[in-house]
């Protein structure tokens, strides 16, 4: 089997798991969320819609990156595509990678805005009523800019294809005809190319302005909830410990899944490093993100843990009672 054809089964597979736990945990946030929740009920909601997204546009793009020496390329497909043209794919590709971009702004408003209620500051009227709305833009902005810079610096490059058409032959057996791509150069033959260091420069700020944003407000919290949960009512406080500690585990998924990853292939890139397909392992941990996501949510907070488990019984007890 192919590593492409490995690659193309594992999205498949995970995109299934992150609709299905995403599809779960809606019905939970609608149905079962606790009063004290307040607006995070709908930056919630308006994660789980992103990751179930995300994960079908993962499907349909199917990127393939290969990495070897001073470039990087994100290979879509195109010679079997009957829905799309090449010039659509490509488009379509930049959007999945504004995807990336706005996850990266994601991760920091969460905590942004868990750090402006654990303080109980009077900056919360700021996401009250429709204006939490429009803070859930800023991600997207965030992606406007990550997949604008991909098109506009990094498109498809002659010189990148002179030099990859023996290597995708060999490892992914396609040709420069049967992809699009995007995907930096950095240099070759003393030569810079100048367009792919400001793109990855561009991009790897955008990254490391979000992790900073994201682990100081986590920091914050943390102190925060310390500091108020002896000065709170119990159920707020057992609240705000699940809803924080859930938010903990989220965080290290992304830096395990997201940011460790794409700063690692920027990196070897930079650097001249061959890792050839394994570059690969970057969209695999990718398409594993939002199919894990969700996982803390459901099982830190009490009221979704209870009703989930609620459901398993009374499902159980209700095919012994059909089986008896």
């Amino acid at each position: 089997m192919l590593w492409n054809n490995v690659i193309e089964i594992f999205q498949i597979t995970t995109a299934i798991f992150s609709c299905l736990l995403n599809i779960l945990l809606t019905f939970l946030i609608l149905k079962k969320s606790p009063k004290q929740l307040g607006a995070y009920k709908y930056l919630m909601l308006y994660i789980s819609w992103f990751e179930i997204a995300y994960s079908i546009l993962d499907v349909i793009v199917s990127p393939i990156i290969y990495s070897k020496g001073a470039f990087y390329m994100i290979i879509v497909v195109t010679k079997d595509s009957k829905l799309f043209s090449k010039h659509a794919l490509l488009i379509i590709e930049c959007i999945w990678t504004g995807f990336f971009g706005t996850s990266m702004g994601i991760f920091a408003l969460q905590f942004l805005y868990r750090f402006i209620v654990a303080t109980r500051s009077d900056h919360l009227m700021l996401f009250k009523n429709y204006r939490i709305f429009l803070w859930m833009l800023i991600p997207v902005f965030f992606g406007a800019m990550w997949g604008g810079a991909s098109y506009t610096l990094v498109s498809p490059n002659p010189k990148i294809e002179a030099a990859m058409n023996n290597s995708l032959l060999e490892v992914f057996n396609l040709k420069i005809e049967d992809i699009t791509y995007l995907g930096p150069y950095f240099s070759n033959d003393n030569v810079i190319f100048y367009k792919s260091v400001i793109c990855v420069t561009f991009l790897w700020m955008i990254l490391v302005t979000s992790f900073i944003l994201t682990i100081h407000f986590a920091f914050k919290c943390y102190l925060a909830l310390k500091t108020n949960m002896k000065k709170s009512s119990r159920g707020f406080g057992n609240l705000e410990n699940q809803i924080f500690h859930g938010l903990v585990a989220q965080s290290m998924i992304p830096v395990i899944l997201m940011y460790i990853p794409a700063s690692l292939l920027f990196l070897f890139t930079f650097l001249k490093f061959d890792i050839g397909k394994y570059g690969s392992i970057v969209n695999l941990t990718i398409a594993l993100f939002p199919a894990l996501d969700p996982l803390p949510t459901i099982f830190i907070i009490k009221n979704y843990r209870l009703a989930l488990f609620g459901f398993m019984k009374t499902s159980k007890t209700n095919s012994s009672t059909v089986g008896k």
